[in-house]
C-alpha cells in the first residue's frame, strides 16, 4: 500500500474566510472543494485540509489528526486490522471515491481515502 498524500486537517465553521487567509498565507491555490451529503464543506489548500461546518456537525470528526491518500484502501483496512485499530466510520463512499476513518493503538485518529479516477484527473493525475 502506498500513501500518496498526506493532509493535515483543520476545523473551521466559516469555509470562506478560513480560504482566502489560508491560500493567501500560502500563496496555494484551492485545489479541491466539495460538500459532503451530511454538510460539510471541505477545500484544500497545498497540504491542508480544511473541514468546516456548524459546531455539531463538525463535532464527530474534529478528533481526526490527518487525511492521508492512499492508493488500496481495502489493503489499508487489512493492515489496520492488523495493528488493533478501531475502525470508527467506513470504508463509505465520498465524493471524491472511498474512505474511512480509523484511531490507531495510542489514540491517533486518521482518515484514510482512496480516491476515484475523477479526483486524481482534478489533482492534475495520479503519481507513476
Amino acid at each position: 500500500m502506498r500513501i500518496f498524500r498526506t493532509y493535515a486537517r483543520v476545523y473551521a465553521t466559516d469555509l470562506d474566510a478560513v480560504l482566502a487567509a489560508l491560500s493567501t498565507v500560502t500563496d496555494e491555490p484551492i485545489t479541491s472543494r466539495f460538500t459532503m451529503p451530511n454538510g460539510l464543506e471541505l477545500a484544500a489548500v497545498g497540504q491542508v485540509l480544511v473541514v468546516a461546518g456548524d459546531e455539531q456537525t463538525l463535532e464527530p470528526y474534529t478528533e481526526t489528526a490527518a487525511t492521508l491518500i492512499v492508493d488500496d484502501l481495502d489493503e489499508c483496512q487489512v493492515r489496520l486490522h492488523r495493528t488493533g485499530a478501531q475502525i470508527v466510520r467506513g470504508p463509505q463512499n465520498v465524493p471524491t471515491g472511498r474512505n474511512l476513518t480509523a484511531k490507531l493503538p495510542g489514540g491517533v485518529q486518521l482518515e484514510y481515502v482512496e480516491w476515484d479516477e475523477a479526483q486524481w484527473e482534478r489533482a492534475g493525475g495520479r503519481p507513476a
